[in-house]
């Protein structure tokens, strides 16, 4: 595929997901979203962005009408292949091909980190959900040993200030699965260890780090759990203003320009 909109991330990420969407191992974070976030959700608009492997919008297509966009080819094939509605976009530089205020839902889960433009995902995202509607993010913890572009902005207190300072009203955060002390040191030894033995869930191989992760979600584990110690955070947002993002560049400028006078 040769064409202007072909960027060099898109190559990069073209055969990021496994066509044997049947085999996704992140289905049991994807129902407790479901459950925590989107529980009674029906007949409303949802975009999800970045879901490749189907994404939470697998769960809610049955009542509710759908789309998933992704950066990577291999993830617009898999969207097709469950009947979602799909489109290939660089949520860091393209538009969202849809009108303002269309959604009712927008969701971006482990999606920020990706991102060469983050401010420019802010823009669209808040475009495209309606005034206060529901927005859905989450990020993971930077002990994890994920590399990221930005590394400052994703602690958690950070990327939380930088949502406020683009007019996000925060509803909630919940953390979700356990990134122990020492993870970078022992991670090896788990990976290949714990790795390997899965069991089998709704016809799906789940790895045991996975299940374990699901359970250390828990409500009763969520209590007593230190958020710094998650794998991810999750956050819910109310877009209580669609232009907060490009406001917040008239901010700056008003605080600064007097410094040039």
């Amino acid at each position: 595929m040769n064409n202007h909109n072909w960027s060099e991330e898109k190559e990069v990420y073209r055969d990021y997901f496994t066509t044997n969407i049947s085999s996704t191992k992140h289905i049991l974070r994807y129902l407790w979203i479901k459950e925590n976030f989107l529980h009674s959700v029906t007949g409303k608009r949802i975009l999800e962005i970045g879901c490749g492997d189907g994404g939470v919008i697998q769960l809610l297509k049955n009542t509710n009408y759908v789309v998933g966009i992704d950066i990577s080819i291999s993830g617009v094939e898999n969207l097709k292949q469950l009947g979602i509605e799909s489109y290939l976009c660089d949520i860091s530089s393209e538009n969202i091909p849809f009108e303002d205020g269309f959604f009712d839902y927008v969701l971006a889960l482990e999606v920020f980190e990706h991102l060469k433009s983050p401010q420019h995902a802010i823009e669209e995202i808040q475009r495209v959900c309606k005034k206060d509607g529901t927005v859905i993010l989450s990020i993971p913890n930077y002990k994890t040993g994920h590399k990221f572009i930005y590394r400052s902005l994703f602690t958690f207190k950070a990327f939380e200030n930088y949502l406020k300072d683009n007019k996000f009203l925060l509803i909630k955060k919940l953390p979700y699965g356990i990134c122990p002390p020492f993870w970078n040191i022992v991670k090896k030894y788990f990976r290949e260890e714990l790795q390997g033995k899965k069991n089998n869930i709704r016809g799906l191989c789940i790895p045991l780090t996975t299940r374990l992760a699901r359970i250390l979600s828990s409500d009763f584990f969520t209590f007593f759990k230190p958020t710094r110690l998650c794998w991810l955070l999750v956050y819910e947002l109310k877009n209580i203003n669609p232009k907060g993002a490009k406001e917040l560049y008239q901010e700056i400028s008003e605080e600064t320009k007097t410094t040039y006078r």
